[in-house]
């Protein structure tokens, strides 16, 4: 029959004391290590299954500062919208508004800022159509139009844009080639002091 006594003394080691640590070094380092692979592989399968519109509007609450890039062409500012299909991007001299499909994005993060928001055109369609209601001029850029294009958007049709550019041309542009709209925004004038 075997004895435990709770009188150890300071020079023998408390035979528990041996047993848990054993066992945190064995089994649960073990334990330890499958709930870290678990956790790593959750995150990667969620990583894995988010679209660059998840990106975007994650992008947009943080208040990140990004980079677009199409082409030969960059804009760098603040997501400040987005729908299904295109982000809008400001920064001090522009609104931009650009397909998602169409784009690289390079991010710099920061420690504040971010915003929600609502009350957006759900899609580059609807999007193109608000900027013709404004009637503000616009640049257009895509891979199809070698340079960009200027003017007003006088209709967005089914396929096609139909853009009166200052000296009095009309372009009809598809929609699936545009890229970027782009409007400059208007400076605000400070009173004299």
């Amino acid at each position: 029959m075997t004895m435990f006594s709770t009188n150890f003394s300071e020079s023998e080691p408390d035979p528990l004391t041996n047993l848990a640590r054993s066992l945190r070094q064995g089994v649960g380092q073990e334990w330890r290590a499958e709930a870290e692979a678990t956790e790593f592989e959750t995150n990667q399968h969620r990583l894995r299954r988010r679209t660059i519109l998840n990106v975007i509007e994650m992008l947009l609450h943080r208040g990140d500062q990004l980079t677009i890039r199409t082409g030969d062409l960059q804009w760098t500012g603040q997501v400040v919208g987005c729908g299904e299909d295109y982000l809008t991007l400001r920064n001090d001299h522009h609104c931009i508004d650009a397909r998602l499909e169409r784009l690289a994005l390079v991010v710099t993060r920061r420690s504040s800022g971010g915003m929600k928001v609502k009350g957006v055109a759900p899609t580059w369609r609807a999007r193109l159509q608000e900027l013709e209601l404004n009637e503000q001029p616009v640049e257009l850029y895509g891979p199809s139009l070698g340079h960009p294009r200027s003017g007003r958007i006088r209709a967005v049709s089914v396929d096609h844009i139909w853009l009166v550019e200052p000296a009095g041309l009309e372009s009809y542009l598809p929609i699936e080639e545009i890229a970027v709209a782009i409007r400059r925004l208007r400076a605000v004038s400070r009173p004299p002091g």
